[in-house]
């Protein structure tokens, strides 16, 4: 809250020297304005001043920044964010990657990014004392390469947190070692289900087909838990004992109508009527093994 109340103070007395008559002003700020506005502490704000990443003039005796040359500093480096307002590196984001960044384009650990630059010693700028890619030497490293595909879209952490479930969670939840779900979502059988992806040095499965995968097969299920933290980290997705026809067919690879169809020949059980018929999972799963194998 006293942030919040000092960076206010600081926004009010900028407009103020911005509309005061007195040019020596107008367009500077003091360093404690300064520091107030990053959050950073005194000591880190006279590092600032004194690593020249912005231009600062002496005013009455006094030491004061050049809110033009702070604000083009600001849109072009990522470690310092405002306490609120504007996020960091406009300027710079438009013209390079970090090594995550670029990892996230690929769907990758930026580890691998950083063993392809190391190894093809392809072009970085640094900043901050932080290594990035340029766009540039990026897009053309790209096109000259098979072994890497970009992903469709770079999921937001929000969207992350909705569709996906964060590779131990989903190991946790089936009560097997993460490295078991690893050689799972890599085995020949379920590679195609399971919709592996990292984003942020982070291995996720998306929750939908995870629940597939739940539903194709009987070896490993979700175990639930009576704890506490069992129920702050809860994920909707369950071994389900019945499931639709529009699940069943995702299973099959054939259409709802083939099932719909199939339930007419009483091939295999299920319950309700109309439009909410249920197919019992289990009984399913033995049919269409026998169906696939061509016993049927």
């Amino acid at each position: 809250m006293q942030n919040t109340r000092e960076t206010t103070d600081v926004r009010t007395k900028l407009e103020k020297y911005q509309a005061s008559k007195d040019s020596k002003l107008k367009n500077t700020m003091s360093v404690t304005e300064m520091r107030r506005l990053l959050g950073v502490k005194k000591t880190e704000s006279y590092w600032l001043v004194h690593r020249n990443f912005f231009e600062t003039k002496i005013i009455d005796g006094m030491m004061r920044v050049d809110i033009e040359s702070f604000e083009k500093w600001y849109a072009n480096q990522v470690k310092h964010k405002k306490v609120t307002g504007n996020k960091p590196g406009a300027e710079l984001l438009k013209t390079s990657y970090s090594f995550k960044e670029a990892a996230n384009v690929l769907g990758v650990h930026d580890s691998s990014i950083y063993e392809v630059w190391r190894k093809e010693q392809l072009n970085t700028i640094t900043v901050d004392f932080v290594m990035r890619i340029p766009k540039e030497t990026f897009d053309k490293w790209y096109v000259n390469q098979t072994k890497y595909q970009k992903v469709e879209k770079v999921l937001s952490i929000e969207e992350l947190e909705a569709y996906y479930i964060p590779f131990h969670k989903a190991a946790a939840l089936l009560k097997i070692p993460r490295s078991k779900l690893l050689i799972i979502s890599k085995s020949k059988e379920y590679r195609e289900i399971l919709e592996v992806r990292i984003c942020d040095n982070t291995r996720y499965i998306s929750q939908k087909s995870f629940q597939r995968f739940l539903n194709v097969q009987n070896d490993y299920k979700v175990r639930t838990s009576k704890t506490k933290q069992a129920e702050d980290d809860c994920i909707p997705v369950e071994t389900k004992e019945y499931i639709s026809r529009q699940e069943a067919a995702d299973i099959a690879g054939v259409t709802t109508a083939t099932i719909t169809k199939w339930i007419q020949m009483e091939k295999f059980p299920a319950v309700g009527a109309g439009r909410v018929l249920r197919i019992y999972r289990k009984e399913f799963l033995k049919w269409a093994k026998k169906y696939h194998e061509g016993g049927l």
